[in-house]
């Protein structure tokens, strides 16, 4: 928790500020304490002896990429949708399906391969159309058609069915039947850490870059304008700030689009 607040509130109290580094050594302090506690009770909530399997420790980061990935992707594209394109949440929301729906479809598809050909072929090449999809929305403008953005969300989803499943294969039969439950938790534990860091890291690099864009495109702002602009894009306000001053809106508008 200390973490994620510190990424997401980095660019607004300041990345030096004692607040921030404060939440980042409590961050670390409690990180050190927990896993020292988890090693010496007697019924741990994480047993780490599972990660000194490989095949563990692998499907733990593979879920937290792909979680990373696809809810940061979800997350900012949502708000470009709604703030870039004009469509209603309604909109947006059916826009996604096509990630969605290929998920549905392929996740058991993986399921059957994986029995047949093992999960890390499966894994690996999730995490190839995963990388695709992402390559491809680097390239997003105010004016990319939908069908490029439908082509890259059924390539994620794509990616995200290949990966799910097998995923989930491979932590269960790393450890002991008897502790799959336990593994399954872990998976999930990875899974949701990944996605919350995810938004908080991709928030913080969006507001970092959104200032020195914004700067330097608008170079007569004052630095306070700069700031409530920045809060604007960052919290995916669906309106520029009113005090920024009209002129400045019209530019920050103009920057936007280019």
């Amino acid at each position: 928790g200390a973490l994620v607040l510190g990424l997401v509130e980095g660019n607004a109290w300041g990345w030096s500020s004692p607040a921030i580094i404060g939440l980042f050594a409590l961050a670390l302090v409690s990180l050190i304490g927990f896993f020292v506690i988890e090693h010496h009770v007697r019924a741990p909530m994480l047993d780490f002896t599972y990660f000194r399997s490989r095949s563990f420790l692998g499907a733990n980061i593979v879920a937290f990429i792909v979680s990373f990935a696809m809810l940061a992707m979800f997350f900012f594209l949502a708000l470009y949708m709604q703030n870039v394109r004009g469509y209603s949440p309604l909109e947006a929301g059916v826009r996604f399906l096509p990630s969605t729906l290929v998920i549905i479809v392929m996740g058991p598809v993986a399921g059957r391969l994986a029995d047949r050909v093992g999960p890390r072929p499966l894994m690996a090449l999730g995490l190839v159309f995963v990388s695709i999809s992402l390559f491809a929305q680097s390239f997003l403008a105010p004016d990319t058609p939908y069908g490029t953005l439908a082509l890259a969300f059924a390539l994620m989803g794509v990616g995200m069915g290949l990966v799910m499943s097998p995923m989930s294969t491979a932590a269960m039969n790393a450890v002991d039947q008897t502790k799959a439950g336990a593994a399954s938790g872990v998976l999930s534990m990875s899974r949701m850490v990944g996605g919350t860091f995810g938004v908080a890291v991709t928030g913080a690099l969006v507001t970092t870059l959104g200032r020195s864009r914004l700067t330097e495109l608008l170079p007569g702002s004052t630095g306070g304008q700069i700031d409530r602009l920045v809060d604007a894009l960052a919290t995916g306000g669906t309106g520029i700030p009113g005090k920024a001053g009209t002129a400045v809106q019209t530019a920050f508008l103009d920057a936007v689009n280019t």
